[in-house]
């Protein structure tokens, strides 16, 4: 049920830092309309997260209709995954990154669940994409569950929750005429404290559209290009020594940003470097039909955090494993998975863009928190 005037913040809803325990995970599967060949391409990455996130939680896979989920079936039957903890459904969808255009759900102490719909349009309205903007609706329809529209234009990849107060966020993409024309960061601050149940901001620059554009990204510097909570006090940030990056003054300026930066408690930050892939962004060979620019954003930073495995975007670097090392510190007793991201990435994004979280419920009796759920 949409409810466009309820605020979350006064029945305890937050959202859950991604490290947390898990129900599920969504994915949204490709197919062939943003180009031919689209779901080719990239469907061996989809079977292969589905395959490792299928051992330790469920996979909700979104099919765009009736024919693409029969397609999908048949995958997951031929390659045998069709035994694990995978629900297949029909959503209407334009494209794969189900972070950004998808679901945020907020939970409280109570064992409550709902969904937040943060108005996609298209990143800025660089792209047409209706039915990505009702996924989250039609979700909630689903699922039986609240649904919570703020008054704000937001991507899931914009943004980083410690799960108890922090909420981290480059300026450029969410302040910006675009997304959210005439709010000043005192507005947007205020909806995110109601939406969501933060209290605590680290706002990093991000990079303006012509610099985005240098290096192939077109979502005006998201913060999953630049840093990632991995535990409450904790951050990993991007870092180069290669001063031919275009997006090296953007890592210095963020660096300088985390060096300020505390949590809600007032704690300074322990900030842990990660490598960007050697030589700096990732040539293009396959140009997509919207792609502006020969260079991609390959970044490691771009991973996805799931109940026992933590899926790691690699690009065939000599820096692969060594950024998967220091992720595998992170999160220890995880097993730490390097995903094939060359041909993702090529198309504008990462294993982080195209997963998003399904929190387990939590309950919280004489002061402790409890799960449910994997």
């Amino acid at each position: 049920m949409k409810d466009r005037h309820t605020i979350p913040k006064a029945s305890g809803y937050y959202q859950a830092a991604e490290w947390e325990a898990h129900e599920s995970t969504w994915l949204q599967w490709p197919h062939d309309k943003i180009y031919a060949g689209y779901q080719m391409n990239l469907g061996r990455i989809w079977l292969e997260m589905t395959a490792a996130l299928g051992l330790h939680e469920t996979v909700h896979i979104i099919a765009k209709d009736e024919q693409h989920l029969e397609h999908i079936a048949y995958l997951l039957h031929f390659f045998g995954l069709d035994s694990q903890n995978i629900d297949l459904r029909v959503i209407p969808t334009d494209d794969v990154w189900a972070r950004d255009n998808g679901l945020i759900f907020v939970v409280n102490n109570k064992g409550d669940m709902a969904i937040t719909d943060w108005n996609f349009n298209g990143w800025g309205e660089r792209f047409n994409h209706p039915l990505d903007a009702q996924v989250s609706a039609s979700l909630a329809k689903q699922l039986a569950m609240p649904l919570f529209v703020p008054p704000l234009v937001m991507e899931g990849g914009a943004l980083s929750v410690n799960g108890a107060g922090a909420f981290m966020v480059t300026d450029s993409s969410i302040i910006n005429d675009n997304r959210n024309p005439g709010l000043s960061k005192e507005e947007i601050e205020e909806v995110l404290q109601e939406y969501l149940g933060v209290c605590h901001f680290i706002w990093l620059s991000g990079a303006g559209q012509v610099e985005c554009e240098k290096w192939g990204d077109m979502t005006d510097s998201h913060l999953d290009i630049v840093a990632h909570f991995t535990a409450e006090s904790t951050v990993l940030y991007n870092w180069t020594e290669d001063k031919s990056d275009p997006r090296y003054p953007m890592f210095v300026k963020a660096y300088q940003e985390l060096q300020e930066a505390t949590t809600q408690s007032g704690k300074s930050l322990t900030l842990v470097a990660l490598p960007t892939p050697a030589d700096g962004v990732h040539q293009v060979t396959n140009l997509a039909p919207w792609r502006v620019a020969t260079l991609t954003d390959g970044v490691y930073s771009n991973y996805y955090t799931a109940n026992k495995v933590v899926l790691v975007p690699v690009y065939g670097n000599v820096n692969d494993d060594r950024a998967r090392g220091i992720i595998g510190e992170q999160f220890p007793g995880r097993e730490i998975i390097g995903s094939d991201a060359i041909s993702l990435i090529e198309d504008g994004g990462a294993i982080g863009c195209v997963t998003q979280s399904q929190p387990a419920r939590r309950y919280k009796q004489n002061g402790h928190r409890t799960y449910t759920g994997h």
